[in-house]
C-alpha cells in the first residue's frame, strides 16, 4: 500500500516587539486532512462552512511585558471547528492573564486550561507560543552591546542567572553560553564599559 498524508498541523508563531516594553506573541493552528479521508466521508456535516481539507482553525494572542514575562492579556479565535461549542474556551483564556512565561508556565497553563477544563488543540498552541517567546528573548536584545551587557549583570545580581540559564541544555547554569556571557561582562566591567 503506498503512504499517503491523511493529517498535517500548522503551527505558526509571530512575535512582535511593541516599543513599550511589551511584546505580543500571535500564533495559529491549522489542522487539515484530504477530502478523501474518512472523517470527512462519515464526520461531516453537508452544510459545514468550513474549507473542505480544514477541521481546526484557531488563533491566540499573549500580550507579554517583556522585562518580567507577565502575561498581560490573552485573546483567542476559532475561525474554524469540528463542534458548536468549540469556541467557549475563549472566556477561559483570560485565566492566563497574570501568569509569567518562565519555569512553571506549562504546568500552571495546563492546570488552568488542561484536560476538560479547556480545548487540547488550544493548550497546544499557547504551549508552543510561550516556547517561542522565550526563544525570541533570547535572540532578540535591542540596545547596544553595552546597554545588554548591563541588562545581564543586573540580572545576574537580582536572580543570581542570565535570562534563560537552564532552559535547555545548551544554556545550562555553569555551562558554554554562560560562561562566554559572564566573561563579556567581566571583560566590559574591566574595560570600564559597564
Amino acid at each position: 500500500m503506498p503512504r499517503k498524508v491523511i493529517h498535517t498541523r500548522t503551527i505558526v508563531v509571530e512575535v512582535f516587539d511593541e516599543g513599550d516594553g511589551t511584546m505580543s506573541i500571535e500564533g495559529r493552528l491549522q489542522d487539515t486532512q484530504p477530502p478523501e479521508s474518512g472523517y470527512h466521508k462519515t464526520g461531516r456535516r453537508p452544510d459545514d462552512p468550513r474549507p473542505p481539507e480544514v477541521l481546526h482553525g484557531l488563533s491566540a494572542r499573549f500580550r507579554v511585558d517583556r522585562e518580567t514575562s507577565e502575561i498581560l492579556k490573552t485573546e483567542g479565535q476559532f475561525p474554524h471547528t469540528p463542534h458548536a461549542r468549540c469556541d467557549e474556551v475563549l472566556g477561559w483564556l483570560k485565566r492566563l492573564d497574570g501568569l509569567s512565561i518562565a519555569s512553571g508556565y506549562t504546568g500552571k497553563a495546563r492546570e488552568q486550561l488542561g484536560s476538560p477544563r479547556g480545548c487540547a488543540h488550544m493548550s497546544t498552541l499557547l504551549q508552543v507560543m510561550a516556547n517561542t517567546k522565550t526563544a525570541a528573548n533570547a535572540y532578540f536584545m535591542p540596545g547596544t552591546r553595552q546597554e545588554r551587557l548591563r541588562s545581564f549583570k543586573q540580572q545576574l545580581a537580582a536572580k543570581g542567572r542570565i535570562g534563560l540559564t537552564d532552559t535547555c541544555h545548551g544554556g545550562k547554569a555553569g555551562g558554554a553560553a554562560e560562561t562566554r556571557v559572564k566573561a563579556e561582562i567581566a571583560e566590559a566591567e574591566a574595560q570600564g564599559i559597564i
